[in-house]
C-alpha cells in the first residue's frame, strides 16, 4: 500500500543514535519517545509549516550506512516502527528541532524510489516521503530479525504492558505530552508482560530495577535467556509508602560479560517513570472500619436511665465527621 508520510530517521553515525532505535523496540505502544535533530536535517517544508505536523502520523527508520567523515557512504534504511507526533519544539539557545512521538504499531516500510535525494539521509532525518507499506512480517519478532546484524552483541526486550489482576495499566502523560508515566498504587501487585530476544544467543543479560527502591521485582534478576525468542510475565509489588505519592524510574539496564565480570551497555538503558501512590480505596475501607469500631464502642457504652441518645441528625454529623478524619488521616499523612 502506498503512503505518503512523515518519517523519522536515526542512524548508526553514534551509539546513541542507535539505542535511540533500540528504545523505540522496547517501549510500549503508547509511550513517548524523543528524538532530537539540528534544524538543518529538518525538511524545510516541515519547518515552514510546523504546526501542521501535529497529531500525525510518522515512520521511524533505522539507517545503516551513515559513517560520519564518508563522502561515499551506502545506506539502507530499516523501518521500525509507527509513531504520532505528540509534541515538537525548537530550542532558541540551541537551534535544536526537538521531536516527541506516541509509540504506535511495528511496521515494514520501504521508501520509493522516486523520492528526492535532498529529502532524505544524509541531507534531512525528518522529512516527508513517499512509502510502500507491506502487510506482513510487521511484528516486534521481524524487526529483531531485520536489525539484529547492527547492533551489539545484546538482549531486547519488549515491554508489552503493566497489568494489575483485572485490567492493563493505562499510559499518562504530562508536559504537553512530551512525558509519559503510569500510576501505580502502594501495596498493589502487578505484572510486566514482555517479549525477550537474544538472535545472536550472546552472552548477555538484562537488569531491572527501580530507582525508589519502593518496589519489589520478583524474578531471577538479571534476566537472560538462550532463547532467540521468549515471553515473560514478571511479578512486581509496591511497598507500602509512608507518604502520599513518590516519583521513581523502572529501569532496564542491558549487560554483558566482558573478562569474567558483567558491564553495563550505558547508552542501552530504558527507562519508565512510575508515579507511585496512595490508593483512595484503602483509606476508605480504613474509615469505614474505624467508623464501625466507633459505633460498637460507643453501643458497649453503658447509659443510666435518665441519659437520653443524641438526635439522629446529630449522630448521622458525628459519624461522617469521625469516617472523613479517619480516612483523611489515612490518605493525607499515613496515620492509622
Amino acid at each position: 500500500m502506498l503512503v505518503n508520510t512523515l518519517c523519522a530517521f536515526s542512524s548508526d553515525s553514534r551509539e546513541l543514535y542507535k539505542a535511540d532505535i533500540y528504545r523505540v523496540l522496547a517501549l510500549p505502544t503508547d509511550h513517548i519517545v524523543h528524538f532530537r535533530y539540528k534544524k538543518k536535517y529538518v525538511d524545510d517544508n516541515i519547518l515552514s509549516n510546523v504546526n501542521s505536523i501535529k497529531k500525525q502520523k510518522v515512520a521511524i527508520f533505522f539507517t545503516h550506512g551513515n559513517e560520519i567523515g564518508n563522502s561515499e557512504n551506502e545506506y539502507t534504511h530499516f523501518s521500525v516502527r509507527w509513531a504520532t507526533v505528540s509534541h515538537f519544539e525548537i530550542s532558541k539557545e540551541t537551534d535544536v528541532f526537538h521531536l516527541y512521538m506516541r509509540l504506535g504499531d511495528f511496521c515494514n516500510i520501504t521508501l520509493d524510489s522516486g523520492n528526492s535525494i535532498e529529502k532524505q539521509v544524509p541531507s534531512k532525518f525528518f522529512s516527508r516521503l513517499s512509502c510502500t507499506e507491506v502487510s506482513s512480517e510487521n511484528n516486534w519478532q521481524s524487526r529483531i530479525n531485520v536489525l539484529k546484524g547492527y547492533f551489539p552483541d545484546i538482549t531486547f526486550f519488549h515491554l508489552k504492558e503493566i497489568r494489575n489482576s483485572w485490567r492493563k495499566k493505562s499510559i499518562h502523560y504530562k508536559n504537553d505530552k512530551k512525558f509519559s508515566y503510569y500510576n501505580l498504587n502502594h501495596g498493589d501487585r502487578y505484572t510486566l508482560k514482555m517479549a525477550v530476544a537474544n538472535p545472536k544467543n550472546s552472552d548477555t543479560k538484562i537488569e531491572i530495577m527501580d530507582s525508589s527502591e519502593e518496589i519489589t521485582i520478583n524474578c531471577i534478576n538479571p534476566l537472560e535467556t538462550s532463547i532467540q525468542f521468549d515471553d515473560y510475565d514478571i511479578p512486581i509489588s509496591v511497598k507500602t509508602l509512608q507518604v502520599l505519592k513518590q516519583a521513581s524510574l523502572l529501569q532496564f539496564k542491558p549487560k554483558k560479560v566482558a573478562e569474567g565480570s558483567d558491564e553495563y551497555l550505558g547508552e542501552y538503558a530504558t527507562n519508565i517513570e512510575l508515579n507511585l501512590r496512595l490508593s483512595l480505596t484503602r483509606p476508605l475501607i480504613f474509615g469505614m472500619f474505624s467508623t464501625i469500631a466507633f459505633w460498637a464502642l460507643l453501643l458497649a457504652k453503658p447509659l443510666s436511665k435518665t441519659a437520653e441518645w443524641p438526635s439522629t441528625t446529630l449522630l448521622f454529623v458525628s459519624t461522617l465527621m469521625f469516617f472523613v478524619s479517619s480516612s483523611s488521616l489515612f490518605f493525607w499523612f499515613n496515620k492509622k
